[in-house]
This record gives structure tokens, sequence and C-alpha cells, in this order.
């Protein structure tokens, strides 16, 4: 793997030297690893960490009456990007039906022994490098490429990511919308390009800053009730005025924090701040 790029490698492998082994040659080839010995803890991992691979040990899965169980499990999960590969493990050789199945169950392939240990991890810096390849389209695909805010779709994840974060720890979330004043919300171009750059370096870390339209932009902020958002919007139409000479107006919205659910499998999900709702609230405000 290049250098710079350590992807993650989910080593879930009943056999501790096996493991140990797997996660050696993986450290030396450019990989992170997260070794797991325990079923129980395989989805729930794969869904925290998000792996950039898994090899996944069908020994896991001997309880059960399906030994691809646990492959279909992880294929299932939505945290688990489909361009994941997935490197079932079997002791002893392998039959065609067995390799048809694992297929089936969302494997990129079945792998018994002997092991080729070299081959595998070749193969998997193929299989690596073809995901880390199609997350850097994903991320290119939600960024506006003239001034690295979130674009319309970019804004639209991460607002909802904001509303279920705030929702579960009893947060506030604000919205805020920006055009310039003075008739020059159809600022297009260099110049509008410049203003967007402006906005970006007025915006906080904790917050998802957008660009909704050549001279619009809309920032959720967590933990921001309505007095907050006046706060932010001063904040920001100060430090565009000073960097770009251009004033800021700006419409808000903002869902009040509620209490924390109580963490228990019964309780009923909390209800959630609705992004396009606050957005639609805040543009309303600028007509």
């Amino acid at each position: 793997m290049p250098p710079a790029v350590q992807p993650l490698v989910l080593v879930a492998n009943a056999d501790k030297w096996l493991a140990e082994s797997l996660e050696s040659v993986l450290v030396q080839g450019g990989y992170r690893v997260l070794a797991i010995d325990k079923r129980p803890q395989i989805v729930e991992q794969a869904r925290r960490q998000r792996p950039d691979a898994i090899l996944l040990d069908m020994a896991l899965d001997r309880r059960s009456t399906d030994s691809f169980a646990l492959c279909r499990a992880l294929r299932a999960e939505p945290s688990v990007s489909r361009a994941t590969p997935i490197v079932l493990m079997t002791a002893g050789p392998t039959l065609r039906a067995q390799q048809l199945e694992a297929l089936r169950a969302g494997a990129w392939e079945l792998r018994g022994d002997p092991l080729d240990m070299e081959d595998l991890v070749l193969r998997l810096g193929a299989y690596v490098q073809g995901k880390l390849v199609l997350n850097e389209l994903r991320v290119e695909g939600m960024i506006d490429r003239a001034s690295g805010l979130y674009n319309e779709i970019g804004l639209a994840r991460r607002s909802d990511e904001l509303a279920a974060f705030t929702a579960r720890h009893g947060m506030a979330l604000a919205c805020a919308v920006f055009r310039p004043t003075d008739g020059s919300g159809a600022l297009t171009g260099a110049a509008a390009d410049k203003l967007a750059l402006a906005v970006k370096r007025a915006g906080r870390i904790s917050d998802a800053v957008g660009r909704t339209g050549p001279a619009e932009f809309t920032v959720f902020a967590p933990a921001t009730d309505e007095t907050g958002a006046e706060a932010l919007v001063q904040r920001i139409t100060d430090a565009v005025s000073r960097s770009a000479a251009i004033r800021l107006k700006a419409g808000i919205s903002a869902a009040p924090a509620r209490p924390a659910p109580p963490r228990s499998r019964a309780a009923p999900a909390p209800h959630l701040a609705s992004p396009s709702d606050l957005f639609d609230r805040a543009r309303e405000e600028l007509r």
C-alpha cells in the first residue's frame, strides 16, 4: 500500500496462531488490523469501525446451520459498504459448491488450505485499492470543488447524521441560511467562489457548512439553540464582511434541546429534528 494510506482490515479468526500471522503480514504490508476472535463482536465492530476489508473465518459460524450466516449479516449491515471486500477462510480444501455459495452470501472469494499468504495479500491489495478509489469518488461527489464546502448532496447526508446525533444526546440543532444583501444574490463565477471560501474560513469544525446555491450557504450547528444561532450568524457575517467585503443576510431556525432518551432497547426511537424542515424554515426567513 502507498505509505500515506493505511487501510483497516478486520481479521475475524478463531485460530489465534493464524490470526497473529495474518496480522503480522498485513501490518508489514501497510495495513492497520483489528483482530477479533468472538462472533458476537464482529458485526458491531464492523458497524463502528467501517473496515476497508474483512477476513472472516467460517469456523466462527460453526454453531449455525448456515455456515455463511455471518457473511450474510455483514453484507446486510448498512454501514458496511458493498465495495468492502469480504474474504472467507476455511480449514481444508474448498469445493466448487462452497465457492458458489460464498459468492451468493456476498463474499468476494473463499480461501481454503493450504493458504497462500503472498497471493492473499496481493489480491487483498487490489481489492482495497478499488474500494479506496470508490471512497474518494463518493467524497468528491459530496463536495463543492471550488470551495471545499459540502454540496447539496453532501450537506443533506451530513445534516441527517447531525440530526440523529443531537436527538440521541438531547441536544439542540440550528440551521442558518446566508445570502449576499443588496441584490447581489445572483453573484456567480470567481466572485461567488471567493465568497464561498470566505464562508468556509468563517465556519466552525463542529458545524456542517454547505453551498446550496452559487451564492447561498447553509450551516447546520449541533448543540446550538436559537440564541446560539443568532450569535453564529453575527460571527459569520462579520468575518465575511471583513475578509470578502460582502455583507450577508441570514435566516435561522432551530430545534430545541430535548431530554436524552433512556438507554433501553425497549425505549422508542428519539424524535429527529428534520434537517429539511429546518432548512426550509431558515430559507423562508430570508424572503
